[in-house]
């Protein structure tokens, strides 16, 4: 299928947009480890049986060691480190300033490939570029970041930005990982499946968070989320379409696309489809500088399909 990986990449950012909305309604009422622990318990058996159905196998036992230890690295950096540092960004300062610091992330996937030895084009640089800047217009506005929590303090408005930082830097670092681990190589032509991929990717996240929830002495945090319908509902919706749905598409299109650039600055554009669903969800105000931003960060997406 022609660019098979930057379509997954784009409907990634669609699953990651009704993730990010569902998970921050459900951080902000039960905590961010709350909603991180359930929304891997609820996956993971999801996720185990569909590898069964679809490969035949839910466990790749056919891959190797080191690709397993690749891909269990790239849960924990990206779905633990980089997951807990996220949530707790949504719940303190909504999904729409903590998508425009998690924009970030292609940057530093391509800076980390770089330093691998795998530098990349001027034009995908540039694309990523116009996509990135596009983005924080459509979303650096105080008045949407107030609009989600408006009695914050500094303390916890600058916790909130860390928290998504961190968030960028594990994505990255997950996908540059997991496009390691899945790659094709002597070993194995075709590679490794990215459904049966991302089951290893979220045993490994499960066992990483639930070791932090331990050391929080909260080994069953989840089950805060229970304390309302509409956080159940919420944190179920988010396991979903982010880690069964979104965390698939994202392996899909990690493996698949021409330059991991590419699809990690289409995945990125998840705020771009975020911005209507603020403004009806909790009343952010979209002008001028939204409508900007949407055509700057399409026109970026634009560009890095003609690079392909």
């Amino acid at each position: 299928m022609p660019y098979r990986g930057e379509v997954c990449a784009l409907l990634t950012a669609l699953c990651w947009t009704g993730s990010s909305t569902s998970f921050a309604f459900a951080s902000r009422a039960a905590g961010g480890l709350a909603a991180n622990q359930f929304r891997l318990f609820a996956a993971v058996p999801v996720l185990v049986l569909l590898a069964a159905v679809l490969t035949g196998q839910w466990w790749p036992h056919h891959i190797g060691d080191q690709r397993v230890l690749l891909l269990a690295a790239s849960g924990l950096v990206g779905l633990v480190l980089g997951d807990i540092g996220f949530f707790h960004a949504l719940a303190t300062i909504g999904p729409r300033v903590s998508s425009v610091v998690m924009s970030a992330w292609p940057a530093f996937a391509v800076a980390i490939e770089a330093v691998r030895g795998h530098p990349t084009t001027g034009w995908v640089v540039l694309g990523i570029a116009v996509t990135v800047s596009g983005v924080t217009l459509v979303l650096l506005r105080s008045r949407e970041g107030s609009a989600w929590n408006p009695g914050l303090t500094p303390r916890q408005w600058g916790l909130g930005l860390a928290g998504a930082l961190v968030g960028a830097v594990g994505q990255a670092g997950g996908v540059v990982l997991a496009r390691a681990a899945m790659a094709a190589g002597p070993d194995l032509p075709d590679g490794v499946d990215p459904l049966q991929a991302t089951v290893v990717r979220m045993l490994a996240a499960t066992v990483g968070v639930q070791c932090v929830a331990i050391g929080h002495r909260r080994p069953l945090a989840c089950t805060a989320v229970f304390g309302s319908r509409r956080t159940v509902g919420a944190a179920l919706l988010g396991a979903v379409f982010g880690p069964v749905l979104g965390v698939w598409l994202s392996m899909e299109a990690t493996r698949h696309a021409a330059d991991v650039g590419v699809a990690a600055s289409l995945m990125a554009t998840t705020p771009i489809f975020l911005m209507p669903l603020a403004a009806l969800l909790y009343g952010a105000r979209i002008g001028w500088l939204g409508l900007v931003g949407t055509l700057l960060a399409v026109g970026g997406a634009a560009l890095l399909f003609l690079t392909r």
